[in-house]
């Protein structure tokens, strides 16, 4: 990251990376979609507990920004009497919160492969996009750097996919059960 920063130009930038292959876009592709997965699940899980409490179907969950939906989901599960694991999904929607960073910047910033091959770097001269990683202003004619270990990436989307499968196993257990609060 050292040498990415210190490049004085573009022309130098560019020469510490290269263009990402099949492998890489299957795994950039699995983090933005195991993100919407979580996303969906949560939305319905959001509903049904909801819908469960309250004794009334509602299409709250799927007006939420998404911003705005692992907060409800975590709400929810704290909410419910029913006889679920509600600290396992409290704990889904905190690893799934800290994977929004990858599903935002691999949806919106340019991705290149470090020529060490371990990393992958997401790039971006938008400026609001880049000072919502983390605050810092963007100098005119700068680009905001991410790198990501490509090694942490893979364990991390084995995370979001088994939080996907726990949710995805709760919404079945509560669309066939009659389970009340």
């Amino acid at each position: 990251m050292n040498r990415l920063e210190a490049a004085d130009s573009t022309i130098e930038l560019l020469r510490l990376l290269q263009g990402i292959g099949k492998e890489e876009l299957a795994l950039i592709g699995g983090l933005i979609q195991m993100y919407c997965v979580a996303d969906t699940l949560c939305r319905g899980l959001i509903a049904m507990l909801r819908e469960k409490r309250v004794g009334a179907p509602s299409d709250f969950a799927y007006k939420l920004n998404d911003a705005d939906v692992l907060l409800h989901t975590r709400k929810e599960a704290e909410r419910t009497g029913l006889k679920i694991n509600t600290a396992r999904i409290i704990s889904a929607v905190e690893t799934i919160e800290m994977h929004r960073v990858f599903r935002h910047t691999f949806s919106h910033w340019v991705v290149k492969r470090h020529v060490g091959g371990q990393h992958l770097v997401a790039i971006s001269k938008n400026k609001s996009d880049a000072e919502k990683r983390d605050g810092i202003p963007l100098d005119d004619g700068k680009a905001k750097l991410m790198a990501f270990r490509i090694d942490a990436l893979l364990t991390e989307l084995d995370k979001v996919k088994g939080h996907c499968n726990f949710l995805s196993e709760l919404h079945q257990y509560l669309e066939d059960s009659s389970v009340t609060c």
